[in-house]
């Protein structure tokens, strides 16, 4: 019976030997720790409009009627051109005769006085003040004279090359003074201002350099600006942070939508593909290869770019980096490396 029984006993081991199944395995492609750096960006979207100081309202000191308006709000304009033609109200017309008459009759009462000190039949304090009284008859005639209030008719032109975001005014308005004409920007003094997650605001400086992209495009390309100034509030209708960008001279319209491209700085680190680095729910799983068996690295992400992310974590460099297969890897489990 004992010789019968161990031939069986054998046939069993070696069948169930036969059996197993082999240890699970996963197919990878590694790479070598590699050091480096990425240069980190922060998107942002936003408009364009007139920055600090970038518009003049303007407008007539004296009493006038719109004979005409030559230009429409959105229209560009250089130096000196017309933006609308004033004439000059008959109340101001009269204004600068009284003042004329005022000058000429303080200039006869300041030679009469000078004659009188002369022939010691009047004081120096006299004379003082028909001096004096013939300094402000004149002054009061010159600006009425800068104003247009000796024309009939005056031009209001543009004071610099610009953009007129504004007529208000139409023909045959009459106008008080002081009234508004027309507003104008500056065309060199275009911002864009776009939004910034709170966050990302905390990054973003004054005089980091951005790529601005208009988002209609037209052939223009990438525009090259710089942040101005972020603020320190989140704007109530958008929920998010303004930051303020300076945009080159470029033909940019104002109200025009845009992208923004905030550079923020590089950031050092271990170099690895961006899908090397894995979310794992508090975080980010770097994979490497130890004696033929998968170890997890946590790691945080510190900045991405294209196809390629920057690191930080224990990361040991003499392993190599899972690059591709890692989405099947559990601690300790054996990898064949692909060559």
């Amino acid at each position: 019976m004992t010789r019968m029984m161990l031939p069986l006993a054998l046939i069993l081991a070696i069948s169930s030997s036969a059996l197993a199944e082999p240890a699970p395995s996963v197919l990878v492609t590694t790479a070598p720790v590699k050091s480096g750096s990425i240069e980190r960006s922060i998107t942002a979207y936003g408009t364009v409009q007139a920055g600090p100081g970038a518009s003049d309202t303007l407008a007539v000191a004296y009493a006038g009627i719109v004979k005409r308006v030559d230009v429409v709000p959105g229209a560009s304009v250089h130096r000196g051109q017309a933006i609308a033609l004033i004439g000059t109200a008959p109340s101001a017309q009269s204004a600068y005769v009284q003042a004329e008459a005022a000058l000429r009759a303080a200039k006869q009462t300041l030679a009469h006085t000078r004659a009188l000190v002369a022939s010691h039949l009047a004081t120096r304090m006299q004379l003082g003040q028909a001096e004096q009284a013939a300094t402000s008859a004149l002054s009061a005639r010159n600006a009425l004279r800068r104003e247009g209030a000796d024309r009939a008719t005056a031009p209001i032109v543009a004071p610099y090359d610009g953009i007129v975001a504004a007529i208000a005014v139409a023909p045959g308005a009459q106008l008080l003074p002081g009234a508004a004409i027309a507003t104008v920007l500056r065309g060199d003094a275009l911002v864009a201002t776009v939004g910034l997650d709170p966050f990302q605001a905390g990054q973003v400086r004054a005089s980091d350099k951005v790529a601005v992209i208009p988002v209609a495009g037209n052939g223009r390309g990438t525009l090259r600006g710089v942040v101005l100034a972020v603020s320190t509030m989140v704007n109530p209708q958008s929920g998010l942070v303004d930051a303020t960008i300076k945009l080159p001279p470029a033909h940019v319209l104002v109200g025009e939508q845009v992208t923004a491209r905030i550079d923020i700085g590089s950031a050092r680190g271990i170099i690895v593909p961006r899908d090397a680095a894995l979310p794992d729910g508090h975080g980010y799983t770097l994979w490497q290869v130890k004696s033929g068996h998968a170890t997890p690295v946590p790691v945080d992400v510190r900045a991405s770019a294209g196809n390629s992310s920057v690191v930080s974590g224990r990361i040991d460099p003499a392993l190599p980096i899972v690059t591709t297969g890692n989405y099947q890897l559990t601690p300790g489990i054996a990898v064949r490396v692909q060559r």
